[in-house]
């Protein structure tokens, strides 16, 4: 949920209760008036009724001037004071009982005491309810719709800066080495942060910078002495007179040699990878490469009795270069090898736009967190731990993701076109 979203859904929440006791005010506000306006009336009506009476003729009957609005009637009580009630009267056109306001007063005429009452309908409490809820639904519903309008406005008027600036964030790519720059604006929170975001990413590139030209060249420096290394150690594995003991301590100075010559070289080619130096993209047939692999790991195949099984529904044909499709497919294939166990079991499925790798293993899951860190290594076989990094940044510099389940020993590996 935005920001502006959820600041108006609080507005809402907090205006209905106020909403609610202004409408429960203002129904006993007007209940209230109706009411002193109708008394009003009435007392009005009594004024003039008693002055009309009074100027009768002493010999006319005025009962005979019962009706509707007025009912006289004789009596025997004697008071001066006035009584105001409510009272219910049906109606024939209704066809129910209907709330009155009735007034009461008594008058002495000609040696006769009489009874005068008069009527006024009032309107029903329900109806003032119902109409004071329609009242509130189109405020609120008002309310609201104001707050939807207003909310918009700010988010394409007001929050514009603060939307640039976040897609120029979501879409920086410091591998590509991309020269961002957040605008000075008007308003002063706004210019703050992308005064401090210019800053933040100016330093991140220097330091990406840094760090990616001191790795390149300290790699291109290590491997010359590496080479040298391993002339000498081979020179010296050739002189009959070393014994048993330092035969086997400059083997094993060589083999790290090796190892770390080949850790080297990697590292330079995940360099090449994030430079984006292999520009030179072709259809690549994802089946042939894996059908060249499988025949290439065939013997190791046969050593652990690792069985194969290939299912082809239909060609994949990315755009790639045939280098990284070589070292995306061996990667992931010299991977379900290491990880797999004697008479073990390697299933690969190709599709239109996937590639998939399944094999069985006796080790947990992988951490998916380190799965794709470098120098993380899941067991204690041989290996430097580059294997799935190299995938993953091939993967992210040619439009392709790589997935990661597992499930009853099976570790399951896929590669898709995003």
């Amino acid at each position: 949920m935005k920001l502006l979203t959820r600041t108006t859904f609080y507005y809402l929440l907090l205006s209905l209760p106020l909403l609610l006791l202004s409408g429960w005010l203002l129904y006993f506000k007007i209940e209230k008036s109706l009411r002193h306006e109708i008394d009003e009336e009435l007392q009005y009506s009594k004024e003039l009724w008693v002055h009309h009476l009074k100027g009768l003729p002493a010999d006319k009957n005025i009962l005979e001037l019962n009706n509707p609005f007025i009912q006289i009637e004789k009596t025997t009580t004697v008071s001066n004071r006035f009584f105001l009630s409510d009272t219910l009267l049906y109606e024939s056109l209704e066809k129910e009982l209907v709330p009155y306001r009735s007034l009461t007063v008594f008058i002495k005429l000609n040696n006769q005491r009489y009874k005068l009452s008069f009527q006024r309908s009032v309107v029903e409490q329900k109806d003032v309810f119902k109409n004071l809820i329609g009242l509130m639904c189109i405020v609120f519903g008002g309310l609201l719709l104001l707050f939807l309008l207003i909310n918009l406005y700010i988010n394409k008027r007001l929050w514009k800066p603060f939307n640039i600036s976040l897609e120029k964030i979501t879409s920086l790519n410091m591998q590509q080495l991309q020269q961002i720059h957040f605008d000075k604006v008007s308003i002063r929170e706004f210019n703050a942060l992308n005064t401090s975001l210019n800053a933040m990413t100016s330093k991140m590139q220097a330091d990406y910078l840094s760090m990616k030209t001191f790795t390149q060249n300290a790699s291109h420096e290590i491997q010359t002495p590496l080479a040298i290394i391993q002339s000498k150690l081979e020179l010296l594995l050739q002189d009959s007179n070393l014994t048993e003991q330092q035969s086997a301590a400059i083997i094993s100075a060589f083999d790290a040699t090796q190892r770390l010559s080949k850790l080297n070289q990697t590292l330079l080619l995940i360099t090449k990878i994030e430079n984006n130096q292999f520009t030179a993209l072709e259809k690549i047939s994802i089946k042939a490469t894996a059908e060249k692999y499988q025949s290439f790991f065939a013997e190791l195949l046969d050593q652990q009795k690792i069985t194969v099984t290939m299912i082809v529904i239909a060609d994949w044909l990315p755009l790639l270069h045939p280098l990284l499709a070589d070292m995306l497919i061996s990667n992931l294939f010299s991977n379900a090898m290491r990880y797999n166990h004697q008479k073990g079991e390697i299933k690969i499925i190709i599709n239109t736009a996937s590639f998939e790798i399944i094999n069985t293993c006796t080790l947990p899951a992988i951490d998916k967190t380190q799965l794709f860190q470098r120098f993380s290594k899941h067991d204690t076989t041989t290996g430097n731990g580059l294997g799935l990094a190299i995938v993953k940044e091939i993967c992210d510099t040619n439009n392709m993701v790589i997935e990661y389940t597992y499930s009853n020993n099976l570790h399951h590996f896929k590669l898709s076109a995003v």
